[in-house]
């Protein structure tokens, strides 16, 4: 892994956990707080982007990685918002993001050992 793969491995790993906190509050929250709403599709369209910027090559060697769901539902959302089906959206940050995170945990932990360590000094700590 290159570290540019790395700093963006964390990006995704900064939208996973945010969309697992907002699915922490709840589908009442969803349903009632319209800004927790557009924080949840707007992570998609982050999602989305930050799976984009890993390249085509990193999306090919994870194939468990729903890419054109995700990047369908990004337009959808960015172009199409008055049809966006919220219990899509919902299931995507409740329970298709955890298990993304889950899926990538060992990855995103070397991303992150990679970054915050330089073997020159032994600790890098930039990100």
């Amino acid at each position: 892994m290159d570290e540019r793969t790395a700093e963006r491995l964390l990006y995704v790993d900064a939208t996973l956990t945010e969309m697992t906190q907002l699915a922490k509050r709840g589908r009442s929250a969803y349903s009632t707080d319209i800004a927790v709403a557009r924080a949840c599709q707007y992570n998609v369209i982050r999602l989305a982007a930050d799976l984009e910027r890993l390249g085509q090559h990193w999306l090919d060697a994870h194939p468990a990685v729903p890419w054109k769901l995700i990047r369908g539902m990004r337009n959808r959302i960015a172009h199409n918002y008055w049809t966006v089906d919220d219990d899509i959206v919902w299931a995507v940050v409740a329970a298709h993001a955890p298990e993304l995170l889950r899926a990538l945990t060992d990855e995103i932990g070397i991303a992150r050992s990679m970054l915050n360590s330089d073997p020159s000094t032994g600790d890098r700590n930039t990100i």
